[in-house]
């Protein structure tokens, strides 16, 4: 009796096992595998997260995320490749280690064109890439779907051991740059200049391979640079705006149209949320590097507004050149950059809160 008991009782729990799994395998449909060349630590990394998770909750389980991070699955240079030939379903894309022709008018975000807050930026550079024809033309010729923005700020540097007081003591020394027109510029102002990404910049700084390398605040801390200069130079230049969130174009079309929709509605919604919360660390941040952060200090050096707009005047014959070779891809390179300033424009004013609000929980801690 008590083992036909026993036999009843563990049938019962076999069976609720399996339908405990029926009903996790029927809700996770579709199940995603995302890529970063990123670590998995700082405010770029927990807004992304926020997208990934917020996928999964707002499909209601039909759609799960695998997430891969630190360049574990693709990194800075194959990351387009990868998502094109569905080696992550997802990935973040900074377009700037990228020679695509697929991603040429989306690179209009990488020219020197002087932004200096990271919301107007962001957000005109999301509304770009979902507005204009033929941005999105190259996306659709490229099988993949583009989803979100994300912000870095403008464009900054920090260096070891270069004692740098003024534009003048840059020259001679050796600069990392991450886009193809500031090291041109660099080089033009007689600046020694080599192409490191954000994740190598730690490893060139400490070695000695360079003195300064371009990055931002946000940056510096979640990439560790802090740890291994002693200056934070401040540029405020134009940014690195292409950095997005791409999926493959055939992995997107077999998600539900109701899933579809979600996922694009919560890529505009993580680009407004990045962009004020890096808008935010990167003023904060900013304002600690003096009296250090985890025994770490920065000098932070202001370049002077001459020396600014030395740079500036310097780069415009390079954002003509990247008008004049648009029309090899069939684009309209001038009427895509003034778009893209009427954009940055039109969000100028957007940046008041943040800062209001940063600067007035800035009094009440002190």
């Amino acid at each position: 009796m008590k083992r036909k008991t026993k036999t009843r009782y563990g049938l019962v729990m076999f069976a609720s096992a399996m339908t405990c799994l029926n009903a996790g395998a029927a809700l996770a449909e579709t199940t995603l595998s995302f890529a970063d060349y990123g670590p998995n630590r700082g405010t770029r990394a927990e807004t992304v997260q926020w997208f990934l998770s917020e996928i999964e909750s707002r499909t209601e389980g039909r759609v799960k995320v695998n997430q891969h991070w630190g360049g574990a699955l693709l990194g800075t240079r194959n990351g387009f490749d990868g998502v094109q030939a569905g080696v992550a379903d997802i990935v973040t894309i900074s377009a700037v280690y990228s020679s695509h022709q697929e991603l040429f008018g989306y690179r209009v975000g990488d020219l020197p064109i002087t932004s200096k807050n990271e919301i107007s930026q962001t957000m005109a550079m999301y509304d770009l890439a979902t507005t204009n024809e033929s941005i999105q033309a190259q996306f659709d010729n490229a099988g993949v779907v583009y989803l979100a923005n994300y912000a870095v700020g403008p464009i900054q540097m920090v260096c070891n051991g270069a004692d740098i007081a003024t534009f003048d003591d840059l020259v001679g020394k050796t600069v990392s740059y991450q886009t193809a027109e500031y090291g041109m510029i660099f080089d033009d102002l007689g600046v020694n200049t080599t192409s490191i990404s954000t994740p190598e910049s730690y490893q060139a700084l400490n070695t000695g391979l360079v003195d300064c390398a371009q990055t931002y605040p946000y940056t510096t801390l979640s990439y560790k640079m802090i740890e291994v200069s002693d200056q934070f130079l401040v540029f405020n230049l134009g940014t690195i705006g292409s950095n997005g969130i791409f999926m493959n174009g055939r992995t997107f079309d077999r998600l539900k149209p109701r899933d579809q929709e979600i996922v694009r509605d919560l890529g505009r919604e993580m680009t407004e949320r990045n962009a004020r919360a890096i808008r935010k660390e990167n003023l904060e941040v900013l304002a600690r590097f003096p009296d250090g952060i985890d025994g770490n200090k920065l000098d932070v050096v202001e370049i002077s507004d001459a020396d600014r707009a030395m740079i500036e005047e310097a780069s415009q014959p390079y954002i003509q050149a990247w008008i004049d070779q648009a029309s090899n891809y069939g684009l309209d390179g001038k009427g895509i950059v003034e778009e893209y300033e009427a954009l940055i424009e039109s969000r100028a004013d957007e940046i008041t809160a943040v800062d209001t609000t940063t600067k007035r929980e800035e009094r009440e801690n002190d």
